[in-house]
């Protein structure tokens, strides 16, 4: 059986009335990092996402051969959400209502993207073959993601089911990373030849728009959308500019962009022949290494960013005392939320 561990390194939305309730945070000198722990008897944490309440959505392993996926509270700390009967499952996104997507095994052979929610517990809703699942969802739960049987990128709704856009991307390929609440999708989708990415954006009633070579992996509630380019770094696009490229930190090769927030603040993982960093890209400020805004005496070694909610609170992953696990950082003023 395959296990969580290759999911994992196969996958590396918010209300518009949060607008009102918050202003643009600034990049703090110093975060406080929090460690999200491990299931009882686990070695590692791997987080994928965050929501506007500061709940946090990842994976952990249960034991040597079994990985589960979670929901992080502050004040309930880690949740296991189970799995579908194949025995295994990884989070991927959650929405404000504490909703949660992302992929399970149905036995040993394939996987199913699911829908999990506190009243109804995990539920299968497309099956997606050896692909990944789950990928990204909405405040009306819908569901965005990737699969290897058709439909590829897929958008799954509760009225309609599962709407193939692999066929409107083109049909050679592709996937659906992000969704937001006007169901605005993006992705990429592949050439002929298997060779060439093209980052878009897709809606129902306006069609496929081709935002240029490479991946896009989020949008947020003004459309702005960031992923990676042809070049191998982070870009952040926007209707006026077009695809910007975010470069790296200094002394790097490649970068990615996970995730963004209304204030378009962005984060990932900035990347070296010996290994990775996680960033914070401010608009007018530029691109900072998260290992510099974190107090020194910390241990914490920050290796990618996933995720990043309205006041500024960031997610991702990186080791302490050897171990893998996922962190949350906060600032005194989104910690007091």
């Amino acid at each position: 059986m395959k296990t969580i561990v290759s999911l994992l390194l196969r996958f590396v939305s918010l209300p518009l009335l949060w607008l009102t309730l918050f202003v643009s945070p600034s990049v703090a000198q110093v975060y406080t990092v929090t460690d999200l722990g491990t299931f009882p008897g686990g070695t590692f944490s791997f987080a994928a996402g965050i929501n506007s309440f500061g709940q946090v959505v990842g994976s952990g392993d249960i034991d040597s051969e079994h990985g589960h996926a979670f929901l992080w509270t502050r004040t309930g700390g880690i949740q296991d959400l189970g799995t579908l009967p194949g025995g295994q499952s990884f989070g991927a996104s959650i929405n404000d209502l504490g909703h949660v997507t992302g992929g399970s095994f149905l036995n040993e052979a394939f996987t199913a993207a699911f829908l999990w929610t506190p009243t109804a517990g995990m539920k299968a809703i497309v099956n997606v073959g050896e692909g990944i699942g789950g990928l990204s969802i909405n405040d009306f739960d819908h569901v965005v993601g990737s699969a290897t049987l058709e439909p590829e990128a897929f958008l799954w709704t509760r009225s309609r089911g599962d709407l193939d856009l692999n066929t409107i991307l083109g049909g050679f390929g592709s996937v659906a990373n992000g969704i937001d609440d006007f169901g605005r999708v993006v992705g990429y989708f592949e050439d002929e030849t298997g060779l060439i990415l093209t980052a878009y954006l897709w809606r129902q009633d306006l069609g496929v728009e081709n935002l240029g070579e490479g991946q896009a992996s989020a949008i947020n509630l003004v459309g702005n959308v960031v992923g990676t380019n042809a070049a191998g770094h982070a870009f952040l696009w926007t209707r006026n500019g077009g695809m910007q490229d975010l470069g790296t930190l200094p002394g790097d090769q490649e970068s990615s962009a996970a995730a963004i927030n209304i204030f378009s603040h962005v984060v990932g993982t900035s990347i070296s022949n010996t290994g990775s960093r996680a960033f914070v890209w401010i608009p007018g400020r530029g691109m900072r290494d998260l290992n510099k805004l974190i107090p020194p005496d910390s241990g914490w070694t920050l290796l990618s960013a996933v995720g990043i909610d309205l006041s500024g609170q960031i997610v991702g992953n990186g080791e302490i005392n050897g171990h893998s696990h996922a962190f949350l950082l906060t600032t005194d003023a989104s910690s007091a939320r």
